[in-house]
């Protein structure tokens, strides 16, 4: 078993509400503990100490969460955007660059997949339904986290495929909004069957992805190709805070 001293300490941004509260789905730092590593709630610290924050962290992700300010990737608001908390967007975005900045070992998750490809100058569809070109399907399920609603393919050649071992597997989905244009520094890791994006890597990062999905829900369930991507995370981490020590 992996000694205290030996964890690497993974933040995980948490939603924040209008009244400037914190809520997290527990499952993230459930599923980072099984893979032997601490969970840190991330609060929004002042800019100037987000490099410290940064070095003091061994790993980062960035959660779920409500909708993205457009003005990032400049873009006026659609009519069918939903909630969005600036300052939070603001801070996320400064947190992931400056991680990527410092190699560090980093992953978004649904939002934060969307939050990894703005910050490298990607941009949104704001909403699928109405801007999606194609016969989308369904994205925003009616169903409990765990059940999987629609099948994504992950690329041969990339991180994540190394990692699960699974070319095509069904996931959950939980989003309205998605990846539009990918960031020049960003390669596409998976579609869904009517080719929206569902994962993205960094081309110049040892470890640094986003995924639509959720599979911390599955990992939790006992899918072991759900949880060897926070056990490769987590190794990652590790491997990384040794490095720098």
């Amino acid at each position: 078993m992996m000694v205290a001293k030996d964890k690497p300490v993974i933040g995980i941004t948490a939603r924040v509400e209008e009244d400037q509260t914190y809520s997290l789905d527990p499952v993230y730092g459930r599923a980072i503990l099984r893979a032997g590593g601490l969970p840190l709630i991330v609060p929004i610290v002042d800019r100037e100490d987000i490099p410290l924050l940064c070095e003091r962290l061994d790993g980062l992700i960035v959660t779920g969460g409500g909708d993205i300010n457009p003005t990032l990737y400049g873009e006026e608001p659609h009519l069918r955007l939903g909630a969005v908390y600036p300052g939070s967007d603001e801070y996320e975005k400064e947190l992931i660059l400056k991680f990527l900045e410092l190699d560090k070992p980093f992953i978004g998750m649904c939002r934060g997949l969307q939050m990894f490809n703005i910050s490298l100058g990607g941009t949104n569809y704001q909403d699928l339904e109405s801007q999606f070109e194609g016969n989308l399907h369904q994205h925003k399920q009616n169903a409990m986290r765990t059940h999987r609603t629609h099948s994504v393919t992950l690329e041969d050649e990339s991180l994540l495929y190394d990692i699960m071992k699974e070319k095509k597997f069904n996931v959950n989905s939980f989003h309205h909004q998605g990846v539009k244009d990918v960031s020049d520094q960003l390669t596409v890791a998976a579609h869904a069957a009517d080719g929206l994006v569902e994962a993205l890597e960094s081309k110049n990062h040892q470890f640094a992805v986003g995924i639509q999905w959720h599979p911390e829900e599955f990992a939790l369930q006992g899918d072991e190709a759900s949880m060897n991507i926070f056990k490769r995370f987590v190794d990652e981490c590790l491997i990384d805070k040794k490095q720098n020590q």
